[in-house]
């Protein structure tokens, strides 16, 4: 096992046949509309996987096959958990829940969708972000309905996916409360807290990842992901984020309350 949790790692018993098609149509038709003139709209789905780091060929051992990276963002449920049985998602609401309701809507391995991290990014993140105010904004004649605070909130949840450690037991975890998130997932901090706050420095656990996000418009790569939330927050005059590290239980958890 890498310390780093390295996702370009090869995993050699697995290949595009445990790729999701749908996933990576979704993400490809994404990519086309950020990138419509690019060379890699016309490659086949293997060549375009090996050029953003989901397939790879490690000559020296002879081996090829998806990437963690390719598995986890694209693959198809079973394969996921047939290798990674590890590793769960889970999204709660629960805001407004009682003891009654612990919860009002939850995302979660139920046999509906392919469970992998791209299908949960994109199913979560609307959900996240629902009742947030829009407030109308032209650009020319397109409607511009995000915020800071929406970007922020991707962008947290985008940290959760990048930094996690996929070879340590444990979940990556989003609860939506009442005026507020949490973003769990499994691993240590790689920067001390001030250097993370302070930005500057984009040190990822998982830069295969990181890429495939930014390629579609998520997240940021130059170290200025963190002090962006950290901003949107003090603009709006909220509690200052809190960032934990469990040691003992190897998770790290990021509380977004959205109050003063």
């Amino acid at each position: 096992q890498n310390p780093d949790g390295n996702d370009g790692l090869v995993l050699e018993h697995y290949s595009m046949d445990d790729i999701d098609d749908e996933t990576l149509k979704h993400y490809r038709i994404l990519f086309q509309r950020r990138n419509p003139e690019h060379v890699w709209n016309t490659i086949s789905n293997q060549e375009f996987l090996e050029f953003i780091g989901g397939y790879r060929r490690d000559r020296r051992k002879g081996i090829e096959g998806l990437t963690l990276a390719g598995l986890l963002m694209f693959g198809k449920g079973l394969a996921i958990r047939d290798e990674f049985d590890n590793v769960f998602m889970d999204y709660r609401d629960e805001d407004g829940a009682t003891i009654d309701i612990r919860w009002n809507d939850r995302v979660t391995y139920d046999g509906t969708w392919e469970n992998n991290l791209f299908n949960f990014f994109t199913k979560v993140t609307p959900k996240l972000t629902s009742d947030l105010k829009k407030p109308f904004r032209l650009e020319g004649m397109q409607r511009i309905d995000d915020t800071s605070v929406h970007k922020a909130i991707r962008e947290a949840f985008v940290n959760m996916i990048i930094h996690a450690d996929y070879l340590l037991e444990g979940t990556l975890k989003v609860v939506k409360v009442n005026e507020g998130f949490t973003f769990t997932n499994p691993g240590t901090l790689k920067l001390p807290q001030e250097e993370i706050f302070k930005g500057g420095n984009s040190k990822p656990r998982n830069s295969r990842m990181q890429t495939m996000l930014r390629m579609v418009g998520y997240g940021d790569n130059a170290g200025s992901g963190f002090p962006s939330i950290i901003s949107t927050w003090t603009t709006e005059g909220w509690e200052v984020p809190k960032l934990s590290e469990d040691t003992i239980l190897n998770q790290v958890t990021l509380i977004l309350m959205m109050k003063s």
